[in-house]
């Protein structure tokens, strides 16, 4: 990661000096339902199916579940073999409909989520993507793929967790960057992780955050030109690496307060991008601690979950 700021004031005036530090214990008292240890124990967890169910193999998504399926990139109906439906909450009664519905065909519906009646339960969490994933990774007999993703989730966790010092811990230092600022996430080698980082930023990080349209590099050049010399404390995130990151930093630098450049590990597309979600998710816990804000779930929305 590079071009943060980190220690310095940007247009914005934004330094670390008089922040809450990372590095101390008492910073971490915000964290009443311990979501520091769920992150650091992520990896692993979740419901095991009995086996692998027969192809064809599609996957109907839904709120925390939806993720998953990008990642995947299963057709969303198949007509035999076996559809997994996703209910991850917020579908408004569409998933019960849609399962219904395939219940009439010839494909097996397997339901999975925190829904009453589900064959496969995961309950609501934040971090849940990881554990749809790990399930259907499994349930579809990709056992080598998950495998690799686990791998990487661990060498994140290695240099990610409260333990690791500001200066070696890239969530710690990419929080920092984000506080005080509105960050931008593109993420050109796999646009879907935007959303993701949204997703995380919003729930746990409690924050407001911006993906760009699919036109992204066009709405780079043209959505900040009349603003970029007022100083909007805007900073963009570019996931991953390549031509269109590169392109995308050299029209960001002159818009912004500040670029940060997040790399991906070595390995698949996929592993890359459960690595790079990961990180995320600590970003956004330590984001929620600088603002001195619990980072787990609200009870608020427990509700919108019930009526939802």
């Amino acid at each position: 990661m590079r071009g943060t700021g980190l220690g310095t004031q940007g247009r914005t005036g934004v330094s670390i000096r008089g922040m809450r530090d990372l590095d101390r214990e008492e910073t971490y008292l915000v964290d009443r339902r311990g979501l520091a240890l769920e992150l650091r124990d992520l990896v692993g967890t979740g419901p095991v199916p009995q086996g692998t169910y027969p192809g064809p193999h599609g996957v109907l998504a839904y709120g925390e579940g939806h993720f998953a399926a990008e990642l995947l990139a299963f057709p969303e109906w198949v007509e035999e073999g076996t559809l997994f439906l996703l209910e991850g909450g917020y579908d408004l009664g569409e998933a019960a409909a849609m399962g219904l519905l395939a219940e009439s065909g010839r494909a097996r519906v397997v339901r999975v989520g925190f829904r009453q009646g589900v064959d496969v339960h995961i309950p609501p969490s934040p971090l849940s993507p990881y554990r749809y994933l790990r399930f259907l990774l499994l349930a579809t007999g990709q056992e080598e793929a998950l495998k690799e993703v686990d791998k990487k989730l661990l060498e994140e966790r290695r240099r990610l967790g409260p333990e690791v010092p500001l200066e070696e811990n890239p969530a710690k230092f990419l929080a920092y960057t984000l506080l005080e600022r509105l960050p931008l996430f593109y993420s050109p080698f796999f646009r879907p992780l935007e959303a993701a980082a949204q997703s995380l930023t919003a729930r746990i990080g409690k924050s407001l955050s911006l993906t760009p349209p699919f036109s992204a590099l066009e709405f780079f050049l043209t959505g900040l030109e009349a603003r970029h010399e007022q100083g909007d404390p805007l900073v963009a995130v570019l996931l991953g690496g390549g031509e269109a990151v590169a392109l995308a930093k050299e029209i960001l630098e002159t818009r912004v307060d500040a670029v940060a450049e997040v790399p991906p590990p070595e390995g698949s597309r996929l592993a890359q991008a459960v690595a790079l979600w990961y990180r995320l998710a600590w970003t956004a816990y330590y984001l929620a601690l600088l603002y001195g804000v619990d980072p787990s779930d609200q009870e608020v929305l427990e509700r919108l979950r019930e009526v939802s």
